[in-house]
């Protein structure tokens, strides 16, 4: 297949190039909940990679990202696949750890200190980047916990642990087995591995790099020095006033490998890949489940009778670990957030839609209110004749176009046009942009909702 697209690399960029600037915009009908954030990283594509990006984030939804992939049409003509993914925000290959740090998990570090659970996975094909950002997250969590600006003594311990398959070692006692077992009130402990306390920056990271030299890597089709495990990194947060534990988890997730590499590495790699996979199924459906969990708490309360759905963190050692993550019985306050790294090269378009479908599911929605209350006023009957005319009048510069914006509708069906489909229908009109198209909507909006 590689040979494939590198023959036909001038032929897929044309017709990339030819496709529609302003593709129709993804609707979600509702928005994210409190507790779950999900994102996609794109890492930059090397210069040794010798593939053009199949990965392109929509200039116009910054959530939304497009895969192009190039299809071996049985008639000999390569054709364009396309698809799109959708999450809560898009970070590009131009985006630092640091401004991901600062828009996304700045705000996990002081609600670990206040006494809450904040988890952080990073998630994708091996060589797409997890460890890099994990380990850039590490020192600067380090940093924020450190530097004095928080409120309040704590003491801070670290715990570093290795899960391949249902087995466990600790990275802070080379690589010693440790045990995995519930208490009495039904907590998993980690029985065996050893808890360092830290006391400045230095320490945090020296505990760091000596638990990474413990860390199960091998060889795979697409990486050298593939991460054939999950790492966990808990940082317990002590509050001596109260006795109460905060908690932060950063989780470098094991690479995924495709099938292929069977090929390379035999049978012993494939069922390692296996019991990778299965862990990794889990844990999504431990995270959609949770999610669901809180999303009918935000819309009923407490009054969810038997509708929990249930949650099977008891399936892998990766979801036992992180059980109170995902217990809906739990009465500690949780953040999750997942970053789904991808590789931008057009050689790995199978692997980047898997991880990117993988994040999509994970999202649950919160059901939207409407934006206004539902009183109609006068521009709700306008005909189509009399909405055409007040888009002329209010058109700016460069004109927005009564036939493009409303070929048939009357003003009742203009307003039942979400956001984002007006705006779209704007920018199709020659040289306008999306501020214009969203200053439009307002004023059209005002006109809905004016008495």
């Amino acid at each position: 297949m590689e040979r494939f697209y590198l023959e036909n690399i001038s032929k897929y960029r044309s017709l990339v190039d030819g496709l529609d600037p302003f593709p129709k915009p993804r609707i979600s009908n509702g928005k994210p909940g409190p507790n779950m954030t999900v994102c996609a990283r794109i890492r930059p594509l090397s210069e040794n990679e010798g593939f053009p990006s199949s990965i392109f984030p929509r200039a116009n939804q910054k959530n939304v990202v497009e895969i192009h992939d190039l299809y071996h049409h049985p008639k000999g003509v390569p054709i364009l696949k396309s698809s799109d993914y959708q999450v809560d925000r898009i970070f590009n290959p131009s985006s630092t750890t640091s401004q991901i740090y600062e828009e996304l998990i700045a705000d996990l570090v002081p609600y670990a200190w206040n006494g809450g659970v904040g988890t952080l996975f990073a998630y994708g094909q091996t060589g797409s980047g997890k460890t890099f950002t994990i380990s850039q997250v590490e020192s600067l969590t380090a940093s924020t916990l450190m530097n004095g600006t928080l409120d309040g003594e704590r003491s801070i311990y670290m715990t570093i642990i290795d899960l391949a398959g249902n087995a466990a070692f600790d990275l802070l006692n080379s690589r010693a087995p440790i045990s995995l077992r519930e208490d009495a009130s039904g907590a998993t402990q980690m029985v065996g591995a050893q808890e360092h306390q830290v006391f400045n920056v230095d320490d945090m990271r020296d505990v760091v790099e000596r638990a990474t030299a413990f860390r199960r890597t091998a060889p795979t089709l697409k990486n050298p020095a593939s991460s054939r495990s999950h790492a966990i990194c808990r940082i317990r947060i002590r509050n001596a006033v109260d006795s109460s534990d905060g908690l932060l988890y950063l989780v470098d997730l094991a690479g995924s490998e495709a099938a292929r590499d069977v090929a390379v590495h035999g049978a012993d790699r494939m069922r390692e890949t296996k019991q990778i996979n299965i862990s990794l199924s889990v844990l999504k459906n431990c995270i959609r489940a949770k999610a669901e969990v809180d999303t009918a708490r935000t819309l009923f309360g407490e009054k969810l009778g038997q509708k929990v759905p249930h949650i099977p963190f008891r399936q892998s050692a990766l979801t036992r670990v992180l059980k109170h993550v995902f217990d809906p019985s739990s009465t500690r306050a949780c953040r999750t957030i997942v970053i789904a790294c991808v590789n931008p090269s057009l050689a790995d378009v199978g692997p980047t839609k898997n991880t990117l479908r993988f994040a999509e599911l994970l999202r649950v929605l919160v059901p939207a209110t409407d934006e206004v209350d539902a009183e109609r006023k006068s521009a709700m009957h306008w005909t189509s004749v009399e909405l055409k005319e007040w888009i002329t009048e209010n058109a700016g510069n460069p004109p927005i176009l009564s036939n493009t914006i409303a070929p048939r509708e009357s003003g009742a069906q203009l307003f039942k046009l979400s956001s984002k489909e007006l705006e779209y229908r704007c920018q199709k009109c020659p040289g306008v942009k999306l501020e214009q198209a969203r200053a439009f909507r307002s004023i059209l909006w005002q006109m809905y909702i004016s008495p």
